[in-house]
């Protein structure tokens, strides 16, 4: 089950739920009771782990193609 992060139009608690793919997020509450919140988007966590895709990938073969 992801993630989801919500805001609360009434009060403007920013809080998490994690909401399984069948639920569309329409019963969410926020931690004080309110039914009015909407799902904030944002960026997905990413982490590139290694000395560098670009350097290790996509280098020149010889010394002349420089």
């Amino acid at each position: 089950m992801p993630v989801y992060e919500f805001v609360c139009s009434t009060c403007g608690a920013h809080f998490e739920k994690w909401i399984s793919f069948r639920q569309n997020g329409d019963e969410v509450t926020c931690p004080n009771g309110h039914k009015q919140v909407a799902r904030v988007y944002s960026a997905p966590a990413v982490v590139f782990k290694g000395s560098g895709w670009y350097s290790t990938d996509h280098r020149p073969k010889t010394e002349e193609a420089k």
